[in-house]
């Protein structure tokens, strides 16, 4: 806003208020008013713009005198209030401490901070975690248990543990569950699972094969499957297509060894070794 702007508004509103003031005084002048007020044997009367002023002047008396006295009763309250948010904000200050120490792998010091009452803090449960954990980590089980317990108690629901989907122990279960949803790391267990022979499975893998052309270990399976059957050059021909999909993935280099090599026990504990790491 400009100055000249704001200029030009204080000259409206001046020149507002003196026309108003004005046209007041002349009312006043003109026609005062009356205004009585009797009760028994008293009277009061005034001009009405007498009354106006000591209205206005008692209701400004009033809100002062009640305005105060609303302010020194709540003083005790607010005082109160205001050691209590001292109390949390320096609670507070010890929880992101002992928080701060325990990122810094000290637990001893996080330990030494948070083993205090958490009842002034803001997340007490959060200051719990923090403690069991700094206790977990000293190896004193038993605090951190307690502490943990305590966090439990705090905390409104309990976050349920996660329950991770558990691979089919059977050949047709698990093929249903990949035809739901495609998993990589289950689809190499088809080689395994149930008790089928090598070309059963391939037989029973065809439509698979014919969905995920380009699934990898599906690939990996068909080409130790077909090696274990006897049958060289379809086992070929899914090396290459694995090759093509992924030329530098462990498992593909496995294949092509025991394709040259045959399957041996080291190369066995390897390829378990690999999957393992991969999962």
């Amino acid at each position: 806003m400009s100055s000249f702007f704001r200029t030009s508004l204080w000259v409206v509103v001046l020149g507002a208020l003196l026309a108003l003031g004005l046209y007041l005084g002349d009312r006043v002048k003109t026609d005062p008013g009356y205004v009585l007020f009797a009760y028994g044997g008293y009277a009061v009367e005034m001009s009405f713009w007498v009354f106006v002023i000591v209205f206005v002047l008692v209701t400004v008396a009033f809100w002062i005198v009640f305005g105060l006295g609303g302010a020194l009763g709540r003083f005790p309250t607010n005082v109160f209030r205001a050691w209590a948010r001292m109390r949390h904000r320096k609670a507070d200050l010890r929880l992101i401490e002992g928080a701060l120490w325990l990122r810094r792998d000290e637990p001893s010091r996080a330990f030494s901070v948070l083993q205090k009452d958490a009842s002034s803090e803001s997340l007490p449960a959060l200051h719990w975690l923090l403690a069991s954990e700094a206790a977990r980590r000293l190896e004193k089980l038993d605090e951190s248990r307690r502490y943990l317990e305590s966090a439990e108690r705090l905390m409104a629901s309990i976050p349920k543990a996660i329950e991770l989907d558990m691979k089919p122990t059977e050949l047709r279960p698990l093929i249903k569950s990949l035809k739901k949803e495609w998993r990589e790391d289950w689809a190499l267990g088809l080689e395994e699972v149930g008790d089928e022979d090598a070309l059963s499975r391939l037989a029973v893998l065809n439509p698979l094969a014919r969905k995920y052309t380009n699934s990898l270990a599906l690939e990996i399976v068909q080409a130790r499957l077909a090696l274990l059957a006897e049958l060289d050059a379809e086992a070929k021909h899914h090396i290459e297509r694995a090759t093509q999909l992924d030329p530098e993935n462990p498992l593909v280099l496995l294949l092509h060894a025991e394709l040259e090599c045959g399957r041996t026990d080291a190369l066995e504990s390897l390829r378990r070794r690999l999957i393992e790491e991969a999962i």
